[in-house]
C-alpha cells in the first residue's frame, strides 16, 4: 500500500521485453523486442545510451566486473540476439567493442545470457530450425547445438564444443528432399560455471530429426 511509481519507461516499437536486466554503474541495462539495449539511469529512468543490435535481444545482460575507484576501468556489457550474434559494448558509452556470429547456420539464435568467467565468455547456441522444417520445401535438419568460448575482451574464438555429430542423409522425404540427421541439441538456457572443478554445466534440448543422440534432452 505504500508503493509509489518513481518512473516508467516504455520500450519503443516493442510488443515484449524478455531480457533480464543487469544493474551496474548506476544504470539498469536491458534489451528488448526492437533489438535495442538501453542503459537507463536508475534514479530517473532517463536513457544514458541505446545500442542497436541486429535483432531482438532476449538474453539477460552480463557486465564485466571492475575494482571500485579504478578510473581506468573499461567494463564491457555482453548479450546476444535472435539473429545469432554475440556482442560486447562498453558500459560507459554503449559503443560496440566486438560482434561475433555464434554459428553460420541461418536458424541460429542466442536466447540465453552468456556466462563470463575470468577472461572467457561462454555463449550457448540455440536455433529455430524446427520452425523452418514446417515448410514442405525445407530439407530437415542439420543444425548442431554448441557452446562457444570467446576471449571476453576481443571476441576471438577460443574453442567450440559441438553437442551432436554432423548431419548426413538418412533417407528421402515424400516431397523428394533429403532427410538429414542427427541434428538439434540446442542450448537454450544459461550455463553454470563450477570453478573449483573447472567445469561448465549446461542443459540441452531435443533432437530435431532422427537418429536420436545421447546428449539431447540432457
Amino acid at each position: 500500500s505504500k508503493l509509489k511509481l518513481r518512473w516508467a519507461f516504455g520500450f519503443p516499437n516493442s510488443a515484449r521485453a524478455r531480457s533480464q536486466p543487469a544493474l551496474a554503474g548506476g544504470a539498469i541495462l536491458v534489451g528488448n523486442h526492437n533489438g535495442s539495449v538501453y542503459a537507463l539511469d536508475r534514479a530517473s529512468g532517463c536513457v544514458r545510451w541505446a545500442f542497436a543490435a541486429a535483432a531482438e535481444v532476449r538474453t539477460g545482460i552480463v557486465v564485466s566486473p571492475w575494482r571500485a575507484g579504478d578510473v581506468r576501468a573499461r567494463p564491457l556489457v555482453y548479450f546476444g540476439d535472435i539473429a545469432g550474434n554475440a556482442y560486447a559494448v562498453t558500459l560507459l558509452t554503449g559503443r560496440l567493442a566486438w560482434k561475433v556470429r555464434a554459428d553460420a547456420h541461418p536458424a541460429t539464435l542466442v536466447t540465453a545470457a552468456p556466462v563470463l568467467h575470468g577472461a572467457t565468455l561462454y555463449v550457448p547456441v540455440s536455433s529455430l530450425e524446427e520452425a523452418f522444417a514446417t515448410s514442405p520445401d525445407y530439407a530437415c535438419c542439420n543444425f548442431r547445438g554448441s557452446v562457444l568460448a570467446l576471449d571476453a575482451r576481443t571476441g576471438k574464438r577460443k574453442w567450440r564444443t559441438w553437442l551432436v555429430p554432423p548431419a548426413t542423409k538418412q533417407g528421402t522425404s515424400q516431397s523428394g528432399l533429403d532427410k538429414l540427421g542427427p541434428s538439434g541439441v540446442a542450448v537454450w538456457s544459461v550455463p553454470a560455471v563450477d570453478a573449483a572443478r573447472g567445469q561448465l554445466i549446461i542443459t540441452t534440448g531435443d533432437n530435431y530429426s532422427l537418429p536420436a543422440t545421447g546428449l539431447s534432452d540432457a
